[in-house]
This record gives structure tokens, C-alpha cells and sequence, in this order.
């Protein structure tokens, strides 16, 4: 009883912390580049790279477990007469997470294949780069638009958290990206 005690006061300090904290700033936008979008085997393939900031509060509760999960919504439009009809839709996540006994941090990426490093830096770096995820399996567009975001899901966070979810450490996400589909 002594130990949930004494990481309840932790935590509502953590959470005082956060809420006090209301640095707004254009660092905290998850930036998607290098898209490239390929079709085999009647699937639609997606690789890309990805640079996600994370502010010293955001990181100090990773270090005392809180995971984080990444929600990467991917549309496909195709143009027929003058209009964009939803050909795809995918949701995918991606989770960091700390094992204070192991001492390592984990990342189970879209595919549910699990990643084991020492430190924060390596992790982000393992998901700064996407490929080959798969969209779905549909026919061969002639024109057509990828739409394409991530941002931190909030509703995994802790109830404690969710409360202050709306302060800048939290608000994790990038910019709706669009990619003009060709013949591929």
C-alpha cells in the first residue's frame, strides 16, 4: 500500500508539473518526409521518415514507465469524375515504452515486431524510419491522393494525464501530409 502511495504523489507532482508548463512552440510537430508509395501484389506499400520531438517532460515520464502510442492514419482517395472517393483507410499504432528492470526502452512498431534499446535516442531513431507498411490490398489507382498523419493518442495515456492532456508535451502530431498519387 506504502508504494502505490508514494507513486500517486509522484505522479500528481508530475502531472502539477505539466500543467503549469504551457511552452508553446512549432518543435512539437512530428515531421513526415521522403514518402514513397508503392504497389505489389494488389497492396498498396508506404515508407517513410518521420522525426518525432520530444520535450524533458514528455521523456521524464517515459522514464517512469508511462507508455506512448503513436497513431499513424494513412487515407488513399482515388479522383473519379471531379471527386476524391475513400479507396483505403488505415489505422496503425506504434508504442514506446520504458521496462524500468530491464532498463531498456521498447518499441513495438506497426507490425507488432518488438525492438529492444539502451537508450531514448537509439529508440527514436529505430522509428524515425517506416518501410514497406502495408495499406491494404485493393485494385490499381490511374490518379489519386495519400493523406497521411501521426500524433500521439492520448486516450492510452494515464487518466492522471489525460486530465492535463492539452498542455504542450502532450500535444504531439504532424501536419495532415498529401501526396499526389500517378500511375505507379
Amino acid at each position: 500500500m506504502y508504494y502505490l502511495k508514494r507513486n500517486s504523489i509522484q505522479l500528481f507532482f508530475l502531472v502539477l508539473v505539466l500543467f503549469f508548463n504551457n511552452a508553446q512552440s512549432n518543435d512539437k510537430l512530428i515531421k513526415i518526409s521522403n514518402i514513397k508509395l508503392d504497389y505489389e501484389a494488389s497492396n498498396y506499400w508506404l515508407s517513410y521518415d518521420q522525426h518525432i520531438p520530444l520535450l524533458p517532460d514528455t521523456l521524464n515520464a517515459i522514464s517512469k514507465g508511462i507508455p506512448l502510442y503513436f497513431k499513424v492514419s494513412v487515407n488513399i482517395f482515388e479522383n473519379s469524375y471531379g471527386f476524391n472517393k475513400i479507396k483505403l483507410s488505415n489505422k496503425m499504432y506504434t508504442k514506446l515504452k520504458y521496462k524500468s528492470l530491464l532498463r531498456t526502452y521498447v518499441i513495438t512498431d506497426i507490425n507488432g515486431k518488438k525492438s529492444y534499446f539502451e537508450n531514448v535516442g537509439d529508440a527514436l531513431k529505430k522509428i524515425s524510419h517506416v518501410d514497406k507498411l502495408k495499406i491494404g490490398q485493393t485494385s490499381k489507382m490511374e490518379s489519386g491522393m495519400l493523406e497521411i498523419e501521426i500524433k500521439l493518442d492520448k486516450k492510452y495515456l494515464p487518466k492522471a494525464l489525460q486530465i492535463n492532456a492539452n498542455s504542450a508535451s502532450w500535444d504531439l502530431s504532424s501536419e495532415v501530409v498529401k501526396y499526389n498519387i500517378g500511375i505507379l
